[in-house]
């Protein structure tokens, strides 16, 4: 909470944005969290395209994605964590014509129906399984809305959950 604190400002949160390759950013992660992931237990596999490149803040992103590609590690023990991104055209729903979509899946526990609705609240947190502040997804969901984009959750009880984020593909500013 004290290292994103600084990140927040009256107006919102401070953005600088810059065009770069979302490739090696997802293999240092996938290199600083192998450690978190356990030698053999996790498997964490990159599937975004070496040449895929993204116009955001790279140190929120970084941020994004440490914190959903934990979240996946503490629920897939001895499972896979695929991280991927890809481009896509008229996201209907955000209204972005030109976006990238990155993805966090698991093959974990899943969340159950009635909490999915509330995972990116702030506080919200797994009573089952302790050590989380319930306040991680919510800095996804502020981070990711920052951007101008969007962050969704698809999940079933017992076989795993998708994370998803849209952000435009180019600066609009």
């Amino acid at each position: 909470l004290e290292e994103n604190s600084h990140l927040q400002s009256k107006n919102g949160v401070k953005l600088v944005r810059r065009s770069f390759d979302l490739w090696p950013l997802v293999e240092s992660l996938i290199h600083d969290l192998r450690i978190v992931a356990g030698k053999e237990s996790t498997r964490l596999i990159n599937h975004v395209p070496s040449d895929l490149v993204i116009h955001a803040d790279a140190g929120l992103l970084r941020r994004v994605l440490q914190n959903l590609i934990a979240n996946a590690i503490r629920y897939a023990p001895d499972g896979q964590v695929i991280i991927g991104a890809k481009y896509v055209d008229n996201h209907n729903s955000s209204g972005l014509a030109s976006a990238v979509e990155c993805w966090v899946s698991d093959d974990g526990a899943g969340i159950a129906p009635e909490l999915l609705a509330r995972v990116f609240e702030t506080g919200e947190t797994d009573h089952v399984q302790s050590g989380g502040s319930g306040f991680g997804l919510a800095i996804v969901k502020s981070f990711v809305e920052a951007h101008g984009g969007e962050v969704t959750v698809e999940s079933t009880e017992g076989e795993g959950s998708c994370f998803r984020f849209v952000l435009p593909s180019c600066s609009d500013e």
